[in-house]
């Protein structure tokens, strides 16, 4: 076969690809929205590089434990010093079914941000080919700051396996579980949702409960309190007088937000709540709010106009007591099950 693409759907959430690669590759699988909605709930805020995201300790990047994927993870050194033909071998990859992921150097990839500016070594996925023009289908963040497609030759693949910066890494092969899968089948958990939204209503450290893999989390904030430290952080570009602000945080916020609205319209759906709640039209209007706030930011960014960092400051103090009152909420009507 000349020409091979996996299918490729944008992912709920892809504000960072440790997620968007892992959640794209398994979007196929049928029971990928009960296993999605059972998780992503809990929020993390990692002190050391002041970085919001999603609880990502078993769920996301490398993690075996994911059900839905069959995972195959090969040490990129082990296949450079084989002496294995890495277009080969990720041609046959692609024939199985696996997606390919795994650290290049983006100097020498077009549509890439980095491209013949800067040596930068950035994880990248892999999910087509077409022999007879010799380039790969790959996936990514482009120059436009946008999660898309785009081809690589395969010279300009090679340059970019062959020179990464260091090989110390991992290739992943990852595609969604079938029938002839071990243990293929993922049922909707109700009580580790209820669990998940009880850690994130009291801000408590989730990794906790998951020693027997490994230890706790260490300088990390969850759940509700990650707002105030997102809070400071705008507070500061005020008093510092900055001039650009990072939007990345809020655009977690809204992708959290639009996933609490789908996993209560799932709730809803399943008998699990009833439809007259208002829980699902007040989740939808902090999901446009989370979205209008890192819009603002944007045009901060443009503007440099400070009301606008004002604003969602304001915004997001109004959120946290919003958000406690809908979780507390949410949590009692999920209480008999």
């Amino acid at each position: 076969m000349c020409i091979k693409n996996l299918k490729i759907v944008k992912p709920p959430i892809y504000c960072y690809l440790h997620h968007a690669y892992s959640l794209t590759a398994s979007i196929d699988h049928k029971d990928f929205q009960k296993w999605f909605l059972s998780n992503y709930i809990q929020l993390e805020y990692v002190l050391e590089d002041n970085t919001l995201n999603f609880f990502k300790f078993v769920i996301a990047g490398i993690c075996i434990y994911n059900p839905l994927l069959d995972y195959r993870i090969l040490d990129l050194d082990f296949i450079h010093r084989s002496n294995t033909n890495i277009i080969d071998f990720i041609v046959s990859s692609i024939d199985m079914g696996y997606y390919v992921t795994t650290y290049l150097d983006e100097f020498y990839i077009p549509d890439r941000e980095a491209y013949q500016k800067r040596h930068f070594r950035h994880d990248n996925m892999i999910f087509g080919y077409d022999l007879s023009r010799k380039i790969l289908k790959i996936i990514g963040y482009t120059d436009k700051y946008a999660y898309n497609e785009s081809c690589i030759s395969f010279s300009e693949f090679e340059s970019s396996y062959n020179h990464s910066v260091e090989r110390r890494n991992d290739v992943i092969l990852l595609r969604p579980k079938d029938e002839n899968s071990y243990l293929p089948s993922f049922d909707f958990d109700i009580v580790n949702v209820k669990n998940l939204l009880e850690d994130f209503l009291l801000s408590r450290n989730t990794s906790e409960r998951l020693r027997i893999i490994n230890n706790p989390t260490k300088n990390v904030i969850f759940g509700m309190s990650v707002y105030r430290e997102i809070i400071n952080n705008f507070k500061s570009v005020l008093e510092e007088d900055k001039k650009e602000c990072n939007m990345i945080a809020l655009h977690v916020l809204w992708e959290h937000k639009k996933t609490m609205v789908s996993r209560i319209e799932y709730l809803i759906d399943n008998n699990y709540i009833n439809r007259d709640s208002n829980l699902l039209e007040s989740y939808s209007q902090l999901r446009n709010k989370a979205l209008s706030f890192r819009n603002m930011i944007i045009k901060f960014n443009i503007n440099k106009n400070r009301r606008l960092v004002e604003m969602v400051i304001a915004g997001l103090e109004k959120m946290v007591e919003t958000e406690k009152k809908l979780v507390t909420d949410l949590l009692d009507k999920l209480a008999h099950f």
